[in-house]
């Protein structure tokens, strides 16, 4: 993968594409020896260098002379900044030598332009007094979409912006990504307290991986399914500075999991939120959280340091046990006898953990700024979480324990930079009691039942009980390099990165551990034709030793800009998403097993009673397992997508309108666990040795296999042989044929007065299936390729915003009605609209009060099926910065 921020920790908005000319090099690619020296030994080769220095300063209020939060500071040209914290102070590492020009932006003031003398090695002073008045939204800063930062009207791809004042709203409630339910294109779906998926143009799916998502570069997924534990953020959200999303496929700027987007998500330094902050918040479903976070730098400026602890839990959750009755929609056989609100949905064997939900976290952080400007940083954290529920392939399963450490060094000048970083999972420890009852016989898994005998970091399937191991490491290294030509209109940059993987279940999951290593290579050109016309091209090469693999991905852009307020743009790129560890190499119970003796019985009894005589047939049933299994022959999915696609500001900047056209071909699209699949692995049920041609039960097998089709019904398709030719219910993973998405995403954002902000958005998806062969020669059901994603859905809201004083908003989400299929859960999702309001009161220069309020006319509604059903959640909290 290639990520990275080579101009270091501060809030650069240009999240690893380099700039232009004097411009930071940000892409994330390495030759791994090199990088990994010079992020030791903080070197800087001298063909490289040129004159940067540091700019420092404090954006106040023009009325009160109070520092003014969450202002997006950039540095015009280069998409070089920073995002002021709670005082108002921010800082730019590694800005180019020169006069250069600070803008200034922040909803409730006017747009800020200030001239700065920066000098080589030298800091700069950037004080500015801000006046109430209207914001340009043209002017506002993204990152992530070509990997250089750019003017939202000139980015070449869909991208939505969450401000500071946006993550400080809904810091209270600590929900990550509901900070995009609001955003066109993009899907949000909720079970959990943080079981979120997120997805943009279709085929969302439970534990979905198709965005990829970066906190300073490092990739927070999971080892084993490469899908987002949102637990695992080990700060704050008023702590995560700025967030980008970039709708659309991504793989030749960020590889294999950029499918259908990228979330960058880049954390202020240390000296833009110099001092101690205390937050406190509880509420609704006995929610309580505390954090704690201090940082600072030393007398010379040279040195940053900033570490934070905290701890949130939530004592009533949304999730049920599903082990009884339950007019909700959970129903013991027979169906008939209950009476449905939600489902039905399939009964577990085990019910939940009645302990909180929770997380316990902490980081650290220290900075180096060296006298030529370039930057070194070193991190780490960890985050412990106890009894998340999570919804799969499988059914639900409930996280015991999980610990997520991550360490970063980086090293980071204006035309080279180098990272390396470590993420690893720890889910693997069972501490059972020696003298409970094992498991049911044929349950896969750790004896350890009843479930409350069991305790350590570990993972329980709802469905079968089994216990879930998972112990895992990624280990990162990248660099790069950039140059561009004397008169700026030409950028190249180019460089590699390597990735290692180390997953071992333990045997609950996989039936072996696994140690693969991704190599990528990457280069990118940007060239200015014309002061109104640029062409970008990229391309990057992977070489997956999971599936001995190679994939090139290109891409191309074209942005017409006829003024400095409108562009229109179109792009062309191809992604690919290599199966996981769960899709290649699965093996796990899937539900409890089922007793099929009784049907050899009542078979043999009914053919005994036709021929006046007992008949002992030789099928052998009994318990019989039911197993979710890997396809080790699964191809990888790949995507070509067209985009299209009209920026523009109008009124003076008063108004912001988007809109984008996308049509994207999926090739080889990967199902989730299906029936009747793999039949290369898991051949079809056929009837044992006796009732072949000639053998003495050949006159009764249409009989007998006729029997057993109508006895099990739609379990039928399940039914296979295991390699040692015992019978099971298998579902399996497979590459079915050829799907093609296109859609519409259209927003638009107005300032109807200076601190008022209304947005409003409409989405439409649709698809078609063109093929449904498998790779096997098979066939999958049209409706077991669901896009899980409503056809119609739309956002209108409102923000009153004085940054100093008081600032409030709303948000009602419309949703039309969708079918959803992802594993065992297939049914209907309701159609619903939510209303959320927000609210931040500033009590003193020292404290603030925020409120978030989630569906707040307690509409009960769930978001995909399966998941849990949701009511109306309220948490309020307080922040002192000292």
């Amino acid at each position: 993968m290639t990520f990275g921020t080579a101009r270091g920790p501060s809030l650069d908005f240009s999240m690893g594409r380099p700039m232009k000319a004097n411009r930071s090099a940000r892409i994330g690619i390495v030759v791994p020896v090199l990088a990994a020296a010079l992020v030791v030994l903080g070197a800087e080769s001298p063909l490289l260098a040129q004159g940067t220095g540091r700019i420092i300063g404090t954006v106040t209020d023009a009325d009160t002379n109070e520092g003014v939060p969450n202002v997006q500071v950039s540095i015009e040209g280069t998409g070089l900044g920073a995002v002021t914290g709670q005082r108002g102070t921010y800082s730019i590492p590694n800005a180019p030598s020169g006069s250069q020009t600070l803008v200034f932006n922040i909803l409730g003031y006017e747009t800020r332009r200030e001239v700065v003398t920066v000098r080589t090695g030298e800091t700069a002073i950037g004080d500015v007094a801000l006046v109430e008045g209207f914001l340009e939204m043209g002017t506002i800063t993204v990152v992530g979409a070509s990997r250089e930062p750019s003017r939202i009207v000139e980015a070449p791809a869909a991208v939505s912006v969450v401000t500071g004042g946006e993550l400080q709203a809904e810091a209270p409630g600590g929900q990550l990504p509901r900070l995009f339910a609001d955003k066109p294109g993009i899907d949000v779906v909720q079970s959990g307290v943080q079981d979120f998926n997120i997805n943009t143009r279709g085929y969302n799916s439970s534990l979905n991986r198709r965005v990829l998502v970066l906190q300073d570069g490092i990739d927070r997924s999971l080892g084993f399914l490469q899908s987002q534990e949102w637990t695992a953020i080990s700060m704050p959200l008023d702590d995560l500075g700025k967030l980008d999303f970039v709708r659309g496929p991504g793989s030749a700027l960020y590889g294999a999991n950029a499918f259908s987007g990228v979330v960058n998500i880049t954390t202020p330094s240390p000296a833009d939120i110099q001092g101690t902050k205390v937050a406190v918040s509880g509420g609704e479903r006995e929610t309580a959280r505390f954090d704690v976070r201090h940082a600072g730098v030393s007398g010379s400026q040279k040195w940053g340091y900033k570490a934070n602890f905290g701890h949130v839990q939530v004592g009533e959750t949304f999730s049920e046990s599903r082990t009884v009755a339950d007019a909700r929609g959970v129903c013991a056989p027979p169906p008939s006898q209950c009476e449905f609100e939600y489902g039905p949905l399939p009964t577990e064997a085990v019910p939940l953990l009645t302990d909180p939900v929770s997380s316990t976290y902490g980081s650290g952080r220290l900075d180096y700024n060296f006298d030529n400007g370039s930057l070194w940083t070193a991190e780490g954290g960890m985050t412990h979480v106890e009894n998340e529920i999570f919804v799969t392939g499988i059914g639900r399963v409930q996280v015991n324990g999980a610990d997520r450490p991550w360490v970063r060094s980086q090293y980071a000048s204006d035309h080279f930079f180098a990272m390396g970083w470590y993420s690893g999972r720890r889910a693997n420890e069972l501490e059972g009691n020696p003298d409970a009852p094992l498991p049911p016989a044929g349950l896969p898994g750790r004896p350890c039942f009843p479930r409350d005998t069991c305790e350590g970091n570990n993972q329980t399937s709802l469905a079968s009980g089994a216990q879930l191991l998972e112990k895992s490491d990624i280990f990162h290294v990248e660099g790069q390099a950039n140059w561009s030509s004397g008169d700026g209109n030409l950028l190249v940059v180019g460089g590699a990165s390597n990735r290692w993987y180390s997953v071992d279940t333990e045997e609950t999951l996989m039936e072996e551990s696994h140690d693969d290593v991704i190599t990528s290579a990457f280069g990118q050109a940007e060239w200015q034709l014309h002061p109104k016309w640029n062409v970008l091209v990229a391309g990057r090469f992977d070489h997956f030793s999971v599936i001995d693999d190679d994939k090139f991905a290109p891409k191309g852009a074209l942005v017409f800009s006829p003024t400095i307020d409108h562009s229109l743009r179109f792009t062309y790129n191809r992604a690919y998403q290599i199966p996981n560890y769960s899709e290649l190499f699965l093996r796990v119970a899937a539900g409890q097993p089922a007793d099929l003796t009784p049907l050899e019985l009542g078979i043999e009894q009914a053919i005994s009673q036709q021929l006046g005589q007992p008949v002992d047939l030789p099928l052998n049933f009994g318990i019989t397992s039911v197993q979710a299994r890997g396809n080790e022959d699964l191809e990888v999915e790949e995507l070509s997508g067209f985009e299209w696609g009209y920026k523009g500001s109008l009124a003076g900047g008063r108004v912001f309108l988007t809109a984008d056209y996308y049509n994207n071909q999926i090739e080889d699209f990967v199902t989730d666990l299906l029936p009747d699949v793999n039949r290369d692995d898991f051949p079809a049920y056929q009837l044992p040795a006796g009732f072949g041609p000639g053998e003495p039960f050949a006159p009764f097998a249409p009989t007998v296999l006729g029997a057993i089709q109508q006895a099990l019904g739609p379990r039928f398709a399940a039914f296979s042989l295991l390699p040692d030719g015992s019978p099971a219910f298998i579902v399996s993973y497979t590459n079915a044929g050829q799907v093609d998405e296109y859609g519409v995403e259209l927003g638009v954002s107005f300032l109807p007065a200076a601190n008022w902000q209304v947005d409003a958005n409409y989405t439409y998806f649709d698809f078609e299936i063109d093929d449904v062969r498998t790779s096997e020669g098979g066939t999958v059901n049209e409706d077991e390729l669901s896009p899980n994603t409503p056809r119609h859905k739309g956002n209108i809201g409102a923000t009153y915003s004085n940054p100093e004083r008081f600032s409030a908003g709303f948000n009602l989400h419309m949703q039309e009605a969708f079918d959803w299929a992802a594993g065992v859960f297939a049914g209907r999702v309701p159609g619903y609209a939510t209303l959320d309001l927000t609210g931040s009161w500033n009590v003193a220069p020292f404290a603030r009060i925020n409120v978030a309020w989630n569906n707040v006319l307690d509409k009960e509604h769930f978001q995909l099926y399966g998941g849990s059903v949701l009511g109306s959640r309220a948490v309020g909290g307080v922040t002192f910065t000292f």
